[in-house]
């Protein structure tokens, strides 16, 4: 991945994600030309030679960043997440990986999110500046809390409110947005430092996204749709649909024709949960 022209999904996967890792990979792969880009943050040694003998598939170690290594150590002790399987400090270091991706446009998505269709829409986008994606799960949680901006201020008037990202789909021009993911990573810096930083961000790195979009009064960058990183809670969609085997991908463009992103997000990852998954 040295050509710094490819389009890639940069994400983040363990063992227990390695099956949404796969589907992502093979939905991606069939909505547009890219390439998939995947931290190790626990695969299996056969998980990761498996992934690396996909096309268009790369799977790289965590960069060599020291402030990775102070993330894992200040969330070691933290209570467990409710998703059976789930850790911590994954969830903060989304931004430190986007800036060590070798490549020029990055989509980063979370590894259990389906690509219906719009890949190639979704990238020209980033011709006219980064993109968020709204928080259509629990939008009413999403602020950060306002002892942040007191840590943390911004010189600029803004809503404390607004916007409501997920933080599971973001799209970076590498060079043009630099200092917007310098932005993104200053709170996550600040949290392992001091511990009412840490406890002020909401929701991990997805707070630390919101802080990043106020402080560089990108708001408008938040694209105004939910389809593009819908929550499956609200995609109406019949339970036997989301069946999670080797047809699901199928199933769900069929009945979801207006969908671009499917997330699971604030969901159990349906494999967890099921003897059948993909191959």
């Amino acid at each position: 991945m040295s050509d710094l022209t490819q389009r890639t999904i940069v994400t983040l996967c363990d063992a227990n994600y390695f099956p949404g890792l796969l589907m992502l990979h093979a939905s991606a792969r069939s909505s547009a030309p890219c390439e998939v880009l995947a931290y190790d943050a626990g695969l299996t040694r056969e998980q990761r030679a498996a992934a690396n003998a996909l096309p268009g598939m790369t799977v790289q170690s965590l960069p060599d960043d020291p402030l990775i290594d102070r993330i894992i150590a200040v969330t070691r002790s933290a209570a467990p997440l409710a998703k059976r399987g789930k850790r911590i400090w994954p969830l903060w270091i989304c931004p430190l990986l986007i800036r060590s991706a070798p490549v020029r446009d990055v989509y980063w998505m979370d590894c259990d999110i389906l690509v219906l269709r719009g890949l190639d829409e979704l990238f020209a986008m980033l011709d006219d500046g980064p993109v968020f994606t709204p928080e259509n799960h629990a939008p009413h949680a999403t602020p950060n809390s306002a002892r942040l901006y007191d840590l943390l201020p911004i010189s600029r008037r803004f809503d404390p409110a607004i916007p409501a990202v997920n933080a599971g789909v973001s799209g970076w021009r590498r060079g043009r947005d630099d200092a917007v993911l310098d932005a993104y990573i200053r709170p996550v810096a600040a949290a392992v430092r001091d511990p009412a930083v840490l406890d002020a961000i909401a929701w991990h790195d997805q707070g630390a996204l919101i802080w990043a979009i106020q402080s560089t009064g990108l708001e408008h960058r938040v694209l105004g749709s939910p389809l593009w990183n819908l929550c499956v809670s609200n995609a109406q969609i019949a339970p036997e649909v989301l069946r999670w085997d080797d047809g699901l991908l199928g199933r769900a463009r069929s009945a979801l024709p207006e969908v671009r992103l499917l997330h699971w997000n604030g969901h159990p990852a349906p494999w967890l949960a099921n003897e059948t998954v993909p191959r």
